[in-house]
């Protein structure tokens, strides 16, 4: 299902639900204050519904063994269509009255035209290979449409090398084309995008298969090209990122 049609879908039912009434188009200067909370729930749900083409899954890809931290990887970068990712290392907190600690794990804002995205990744090593699991540590919107929503760890291959990153998520099409050819086993659920809609093959995969599992998978598919791209566009699913001077 394409993604624009997926969202839109989506964004017309929580209007439905939250404020009784169908969506309607109004003029661009026609700003009220419930366009303006429709406009907050859209950001919410763009968050979420970005990873629809993206392998998701409800636990993460690493262990703590598995963490590693490059300083490399924090500053600012820029990317396709002029849009900025800036990497910082990750502070918690330490208890009251104390200073916040360094962690091994990265704050990493995505801006584009569109707008602006905020993730917790972790970088981690299996068979010798880096990766990142992001995460959406805060989901942002009225109460009500905040409950619905359960973000997902999402997993990408990255590549270090001259002041570039090379980002290559893993695709939900190449995932779903193994599960129907029988090709692979590990926990799943299929969740239909659109529950009024019978139609089988219009859903979404989500893993909820624990860590040591989903490192199973990693193993045996890290090197498989078709993971990192669909057959249209290569670019839908690869990210890479050059460093601001």
């Amino acid at each position: 299902m394409p993604l624009l049609k997926k969202f839109v879908e989506l964004f017309m039912l929580f209007n439905e639900i939250i404020f009784s009434r169908p969506f309607k188009v109004l003029p661009l200067h026609h700003k009220t204050t419930a366009m303006k909370t429709k406009l907050i729930i859209l950001i919410a749900l763009i968050a979420v519904t970005m990873s629809g083409c993206l392998v998701k899954s409800l636990h993460p890809f690493y262990t703590e063994k598995d963490l590693v931290f490059k300083p490399e990887l924090t500053g600012n970068w820029l990317g396709k269509d002029s849009a900025s990712w800036e990497i910082k290392q990750h502070k918690a907190f330490a208890g009251l009255f104390k200073d916040e600690k360094l962690t091994q794990s990265y704050d990493i804002t995505y801006t584009d035209k569109k707008g602006t995205s905020k993730f917790l990744a972790h970088l981690f090593t299996v068979n010798q290979q880096l990766y990142l699991d992001f995460y959406l540590p805060d989901l942002e919107g009225p109460d009500l449409a905040v409950m619905h929503l359960i973000p997902a760890h999402t997993l990408a291959k990255v590549e270090l090398a001259n002041n570039q990153i090379t980002i290559k998520w893993y695709n939900e099409e190449w995932l779903v084309k193994l599960f129907n050819e029988n090709r692979i086993r590990i926990g799943h659920e299929r969740i239909p995008y659109d529950m009024d809609e019978k139609n089988p093959d219009n859903f979404q995969v989500v893993l909820t298969a624990p860590t040591a599992d989903l490192q199973k998978f990693i193993i045996k598919y890290g090197n498989d090209p078709a993971a990192f791209k669909n057959e249209k566009n290569e670019s839908d699913y690869t990210f890479v990122l050059k460093k601001r001077s």
